[in-house]
């Protein structure tokens, strides 16, 4: 019903209202899902265009329900046993064009986090599959967005939010778009090293300098006497020389797995060891192999001004989180065509791009982290790279910092309705409102007018009155 009455809506408001800079529309930004929203049936227990899959160890039961987020259709997994493997509904994959940023949103409800994936098919047959993110649970419609760039050689591309665990995932609304992200005033990148290497501080460090570059250092607090990390005056050292030094936790662990105590432990005395050592603030935090849900964010909420995720992409000026940063991992599969790619895409883009180094090093201190190691030869051919474009190459705090400073979080204007702060109520301010139908916990900014915490009739028909007063 909400669909019928969100569309129905929107076209009287077209032939009846100013559209006040429609002509600025990205024409590239059609749903390039088939049955995004479920609504078209093939049977009674499946959505045309779309078919339920698994794999692994795992009890898994897929329904097609009768209720949505918008509509009157939903899908739904379930998992009663998981030893391992996902279970998802997929659609076929799209073709894509290697390069082009694409923009992926669903809307779900969950009793556990999930995760989203991207399946990509290359020129040559082969698949490759991409970790983009972990998704958060929710007992309330909610809305996950992220944007995944093809791999040079993408043929196509299914992006999927799946379940791995015992639990339950209904989603909706699915949306697949070419996208041009809102752009910082210049792009900026920021050589971020994790865990802390001894080889780091000989084979990092020295290339870094060559080209005047500061990276931002991120330190398990509890290895500083192990022979093959930094010790404490290798770490003075590099802030010294102008690096940021920042938090890798005490031990490493999957945050994720720790009693409340031992999670506080972990992000708190990591930084106060830290901070004793250099003698300044430590306010930027790595999550240990990318690990995170609500109460890790909740926590270094409390000491960090960000936290970085594994999850690979660009932060851009309308996809800012500082509590998931983005980024691009370096490892041994990542080619220097690649990372210069990267590069020149955030350069395009005015993009913040960081990227995430492990060791540096011909053979690694840790057999077991040869994926994690790149070639000293190699990382020095990227800095004198990166240093050739003449991009803005900051520390993760200094990059924050510029890059929250421009980033609007309420309207300027002032003036109700202009959700997206552009001086005007128009057809881009009611996408909002729509995009956000039926969302609790809402703000002004996302289309909640009259403050209730929730978008819904009331929001439309006080929105509808404002625009028609401002013709």
């Amino acid at each position: 019903m909400l669909k019928k009455f969100a569309a129905v809506a929107l076209t009287v408001l077209l032939s009846s209202l100013p559209l006040c800079g429609v002509a600025h529309a990205d024409t590239n930004a059609a749903n390039l899902i088939t049955n995004p929203s479920m609504e078209i049936v093939q049977d009674a227990a499946t959505p045309q265009s779309w078919a339920p899959g698994s794999w692994g160890a795992n009890t898994s039961t897929f329904s097609y329900l009768n209720t949505g987020h918008t509509g009157t259709q939903s899908v739904e997994v379930q998992t009663t046993q998981h030893t391992d493997g996902a279970a998802n509904w997929y659609y076929a994959d799209i073709p894509v064009v290697a390069g082009q940023v694409y923009e992926y949103s669903n809307w779900y409800q969950s009793n556990v986090d999930t995760e989203v994936d991207a399946e990509v098919t290359m020129s040559d047959g082969t698949t490759q599959y991409f970790y983009v993110s972990t998704v958060l649970a929710s007992a309330n419609w909610a809305q996950f967005k992220t944007t995944f760039t093809p791999p040079a050689g993408a043929k196509s591309i299914a992006v999927y939010q799946l379940l791995a665990k015992v639990g339950y995932l209904i989603s909706d609304d699915y949306s697949l778009s070419a996208y041009t992200a809102s752009p910082f005033n210049r792009a900026l990148v920021s050589i971020t090293l994790d865990d802390g290497w001894e080889n780091q501080y000989v084979n990092a460090a020295p290339s870094m300098a060559r080209n005047g570059l500061a990276g931002t250092y991120f330190v398990i607090s509890g290895s500083l006497t192990d022979p093959a990390y930094m010790n404490g005056s290798q770490v003075q050292a590099l802030y010294a020389s102008g690096n940021e030094v920042g938090s890798h936790s005490v031990t490493h662990p999957d945050l994720t797995t720790l009693s409340p105590a031992n999670l506080t432990a972990e992000m708190q005395q990591s930084q106060a060891a830290l901070q004793s050592l250099i003698g300044a603030p430590v306010t930027d935090f790595a999550y240990p192999f990318g690990a995170y849900n609500s109460a890790t964010i909740a926590e270094g909420q409390k000491y960090y001004a960000s936290q970085r995720t594994i999850n690979p992409g660009y932060n851009t000026k309308d996809s800012l989180d500082a509590t998931q940063l983005k980024m691009y991992e370096v490892d041994s599969n990542i080619t220097q065509a690649q990372v210069q790619a990267w590069v020149n895409g955030a350069i395009a883009e005015h993009a913040w791009l960081i990227l995430c180094y492990h060791e540096i090093a011909a053979i690694p201190a840790d057999p077991s982290d040869s994926q994690y190691t790149t070639q000293p030869a190699d990382f020095a051919a990227e800095m004198a790279f990166i240093k050739s474009t003449g991009v803005t190459v900051a520390t993760v705090s200094q990059a924050l910092q510029e890059a929250e400073s421009q980033v609007t979080t309420t309207p300027p204007t002032g003036k109700p309705g202009d959700f997206n702060a552009d001086g005007a109520v128009n057809i881009f301010d009611m996408s909002i409102l729509l995009s956000n139908w039926g969302k609790t916990g809402a703000a002004v900014s996302q289309g909640d007018v009259n403050a209730d915490g929730t978008v819904d009739t009331l929001d439309l028909s006080a929105f509808l009155t404002i625009w028609s007063a401002q013709a």
